[in-house]
C-alpha cells in the first residue's frame, strides 16, 4: 500500500505556499486548514522546503514577535524531505524516523502533489491489521526502529 492511499487528500494538496509569501499568510492558511505544515513550491510547481509549525515559532522568537516583513523563504527548512507517491507506507514511515521529522511531502518527480502528517500516516497503518502487525514486528526486531 503507497502513500497515495493516506486519507485527508484534500486538505494535503492545498498545504502548500511560495517561499514569498509572507509568514503571516502562510500561518493563517496553516491554521484555516488546521495542518501543521504547508510545503514550499516555486513557479514550477517543485517543491523547495517546508515550512512547519515549529518554524514559524522560531522565528516568532528570533524577531522578537515582528513578522510582518518575513516572508515564508526566511524561515522555512530545506530541503524538504520528500517521497515519491508510490512509496510504500512502510518506507515512508522509516523515511519519517530517519529523519525525525513529522510531515513529508509526496511528490511526482518534482512536482507536488500533496503533503501528510505522520499522525496520517499511522492512523493508514492501523487500518490495515497485517501491514500494522508486521510494522509491529520489525520494530519489536529492531530491524525498522525510528531515527536508526
Amino acid at each position: 500500500m503507497s502513500v497515495q492511499r493516506i486519507e485527508n487528500y484534500e486538505t494535503g494538496i492545498r498545504a502548500c505556499c511560495m517561499a514569498e509569501t509572507p509568514l503571516l499568510t502562510a500561518a493563517e492558511r496553516i491554521a484555516g486548514l488546521d495542518v501543521n505544515a504547508l510545503a514550499v513550491l516555486d513557479r514550477t510547481g517543485a517543491v523547495t522546503g517546508i515550512l512547519t509549525d515549529h518554524d514559524i515559532i522560531r522565528q516568532l522568537v528570533r524577531s522578537e514577535g515582528r513578522l510582518e516583513d518575513v516572508s515564508v523563504g526566511a524561515c522555512m527548512s530545506a530541503p524538504a524531505i520528500t517521497c515519491e507517491v508510490d512509496t510504500s507506507l512502510r518506507e515512508a514511515l522509516k523515511l519519517m524516523g530517519r529523519n525525525r521529522i513529522r510531515h513529508l511531502v509526496v511528490t511526482r518527480g518534482d512536482a507536488f502533489v500533496r503533503i501528510f502528517a505522520l499522525k496520517d500516516l499511522l492512523e493508514k497503518i492501523h487500518q490495515d491489521d497485517a501491514l500494522e502487525a508486521e510494522i509491529l514486528r520489525e520494530l519489536a526486531m529492531g530491524r525498522s526502529v525510528p531515527g536508526a
